[in-house]
């Protein structure tokens, strides 16, 4: 009896251990700094959700702000999901890319994204980075965008769509 307690806590450690280890990493480490913006709700499950926005301007780039008619740098929206299985571990996921706007254009390029944790008795499926511009309605302002989603799967069978979005537009806000 006291062998196959001492075979399941070294079993259990062996997960914990994996349990925490990051399953997909950062192409690229930016240093964004501090958010420009940072959103806090629950989602349609009753997770707890906090979106953070962060731009990493180019030099001489004034920000991302309705003044700021021209200019580029690194933006990214990250979301941090505290999983609701009493556990209070969270999972930090990502889209990422270079921006350039201005003269009633926008562009991006490099998109990415990525995510940290997974629960181990979890697997990851659909895994899609894609991005694009558009204009809205199909007529006005011109805006570029990443969206990054995956579907994370636990061992039941039930599932859940993770997506995260950073969309720019042609006068440089963010929406």
């Amino acid at each position: 009896m006291k062998r196959i307690i001492s075979v399941f806590l070294t079993m259990a450690m062996f997960l914990s251990i994996f349990a925490a280890t990051p399953v997909m990493a950062a192409e690229k480490t930016i240093d964004y700094g501090d958010p420009i913006e940072v959103f806090y709700y629950d989602d349609e499950d009753g997770n707890h959700v906090t979106e953070r926005i962060y731009f990493k301007p180019d030099t001489g780039s004034e920000g991302i702000t309705p003044l700021a008619s021209s200019g580029s740098g690194w933006v990214k929206n990250e979301k941090e999901l505290t999983w609701d299985n009493g556990l209070s571990r969270s999972t930090f996921y990502y889209a990422e890319g270079y921006f350039t706007w201005g003269n009633g254009d926008v562009s991006v390029s490099s998109p990415r994204g990525g995510w940290d944790y997974i629960p181990s008795n979890a697997t990851t499926s659909n895994v899609s980075t894609t991005s694009d511009v558009g204009r809205y309605g199909g007529i006005f302002n011109k805006y570029a965008y990443v969206t990054f989603s995956f579907t994370v799967t636990n061992v039941i069978g039930l599932s859940r769509d993770c997506s995260v979005t950073i969309r720019i537009s042609e006068s440089g806000n963010q929406i």
